[in-house]
């Protein structure tokens, strides 16, 4: 587990050593005792963290100090709010884990390549902006482990998909006989393009794929991974 406590907030990535965290795959007292056994290394007790049916595209959703959605009953791939000690999280085996921070809100975002090519990260600090006047100067973004670019692999297709959005984001392909992919290196250029200063975005840089011993991988594991989860909240 990594912990990265700010002023305002706190932002965690568990690893493979954490267990597997994907809560899909657990009754609810099972939730609970996972939940209750990640959250005590933290110097803040808070209640289970809230979370999405996460489905590769980009919306996001805001949790209210009322909100009634039970968790994974909404289909998004981000969570936004503003209110003290309320965890938001994502679940990743490769996908790009983004949290960011500020005094007045937070965010979880689950990056993979579909959500990336459709700008999750600046859509989601857009949404900070649009909901609670957040500027881009003032936020801090945490990068969590994912696949890197060494191991990424995919197909022309998908090249074409990304430079039919964005020629420029051409430049985070290499190309070694398949396209490779630097999913981290995106991301933190979309958030940068954002708004928010490269001296205010911290990034893990560690390779799920490669890091077998620390984390869980989708591709290396041949779909029969665990998962890690990323959250953040308010102080």
């Amino acid at each position: 587990m990594k912990i990265f406590e700010t002023q305002e907030s706190i932002a965690v990535f568990s690893d493979r050593n954490d267990g597997d965290l994907n809560f899909y795959n657990f009754d609810l007292e099972q939730i609970k005792t996972k939940w209750e056994r990640l959250t005590s290394k933290l110097p803040i007790k808070v209640s289970l963290a809230r979370y999405v049916n996460q489905v590769h595209k980009s919306d996001i959703v805001q949790v209210t100090k009322d909100d009634s959605f039970p968790n994974s009953s909404v289909n998004a791939d981000g969570l936004i709010t503003n209110i003290s000690q309320k965890a938001i999280g994502v679940f990743t085996a490769d996908c790009c884990p983004v949290l960011i921070s500020s005094k007045k809100s937070v965010s979880a975002t689950h990056a993979g390549w579909k959500s990336t090519c459709q700008s999750i990260c600046s859509k989601t600090v857009l949404k900070h902006q649009e909901i609670f006047g957040t500027k881009p100067s003032e936020m801090t973004a945490f990068i969590g482990p994912c696949i890197g670019k060494c191991c990424f692999e995919l197909g022309d297709e998908v090249y074409e998909k990304f430079i039919s959005e964005n020629k420029e984001w051409s430049k985070f392909f290499s190309r070694k006989g398949k396209w490779y992919l630097d999913l981290r290196g995106l991301n933190r250029f979309q958030l940068e393009e954002a708004g928010i200063p490269n001296n205010q975005i911290i990034d893990l840089d560690e390779c799920t794929y490669c890091l077998q011993d620390k984390y869980f991988s989708y591709r290396r594991m041949k779909k029969h991974n665990g998962s890690m989860f990323s959250f953040i909240f308010l102080k």
